[in-house]
C-alpha cells in the first residue's frame, strides 16, 4: 500500500452471512465471490489503495490469496448482524492512521455482494466526487420496477392503508395518479459508493451534499440468496463480465 493514499477502496467482507454460509467466498461462475470486487479494484486507475475488512480469518486468507490488502481483522463487535456500516469505515480509518500514518481524503465502498461492477463504474465515481466537490455519491439505477409513490403503509390487524409517498397531485386526484405523471424515481444499487473521510471521522457515512452516479440496471444484481449466485452468472456471461 501507497503511504500517500488519497482515494481508498473499502471492501467489506464479513463471515457471518445468514442467507448464505461465507457469503462472500460462496462460488460464484467458479470463484469466490469476493473475487470479481477485487479483480475490478485492481484494475482501477484512480484508487491509490483498496483494503478487505472482514472478520473471518478464511475470507482473509482467500482474499490474500486474489492479491487484496488485508492488514487486520476486523474485531467482532464490529461484525454483527445489525452493524452498521460506519463502524468497520471508522475502524478502518484509525487503523491506517495508527499503524501506517495513512488519513485518506475519500473513501470508496466496493461491496462483494454486487458482482457486476466494474473497475469504469469505481473510476466514473471517483472522477464525479472529485469534479463536483460534493459531499458524497452513490450508484443508482433507473427504472426501478416498482415506484415508491405506488407504496403503501399497512396495518396488519385492521387492513387499513396509508400511502408511503403523496405525489404533488394528491390534492387533486388522490392516490389515482397515473404513471406517467408519477415523478422518476432511482434505485441506490449498492455497485460503488463514495464519501468524504471527513464525515466517516464525525460518525457519519455520508455527507449532506450527497449525488448520484447512474449505472446500467442490468449490473445492478445484489447477492443474497442462492438463486441470485444463479442469476448474477447468468447475466456476467451476457453481459461479458466473467
Amino acid at each position: 500500500m501507497k503511504r500517500r493514499i488519497k482515494i481508498l477502496g473499502v471492501i467489506p467482507a464479513r463471515g457471518g452471512s445468514k442467507s448464505i454460509p461465507h457469503k462472500n467466498i460462496a462460488s460464484l461462475a467458479g470463484k469466490p465471490l469476493i473475487y470479481y470486487t477485487i479483480r475490478e479494484a485492481k484494475k482501477s486507475k484512480l484508487l491509490d489503495a483498496f483494503i478487505v475488512s472482514t472478520d473471518d480469518p478464511k475470507i482473509a486468507r482467500i482474499a490474500r490469496s486474489l492479491g487484496a490488502d488485508v492488514p487486520f481483522l476486523r474485531p467482532k463487535r464490529y461484525a454483527r448482524d445489525r452493524s452498521p456500516d460506519i463502524e468497520y469505515l471508522r475502524h478502518a480509518l484509525e487503523w491506517l492512521k495508527l499503524y501506517r500514518g495513512s488519513k485518506p481524503e475519500v473513501v470508496v465502498m466496493l461491496r462483494p455482494t454486487s458482482p457486476l461492477r466494474t473497475s469504469r463504474d469505481i473510476d466514473g465515481i471517483i472522477r464525479f466526487i472529485l469534479k463536483a466537490k460534493c459531499d458524497s455519491v452513490k450508484s443508482v439505477s433507473l427504472p426501478y420496477p416498482h415506484n415508491p409513490f405506488k407504496m403503501w403503509f399497512l396495518d396488519t390487524k385492521t387492513k387499513k392503508m396509508k400511502p408511503l409517498l403523496l405525489t404533488r397531485y394528491f390534492k387533486k386526484l388522490g392516490t389515482d395518479v397515473p404513471r406517467q405523471l408519477l415523478p422518476t424515481v432511482y434505485w441506490q444499487n449498492g455497485l460503488v459508493d463514495a464519501t468524504r473521510a471527513k464525515f466517516i471521522w464525525r460518525g457519519r457515512v455520508f455527507g449532506p451534499d450527497m449525488r448520484g452516479f447512474v449505472t446500467d440496471p442490468r449490473r445492478s444484481a445484489d447477492i443474497d440468496g442462492p438463486e441470485d449466485l444463479k442469476r448474477a452468472a447468468a447475466l456476467m456471461r451476457k453481459l461479458n463480465l466473467l
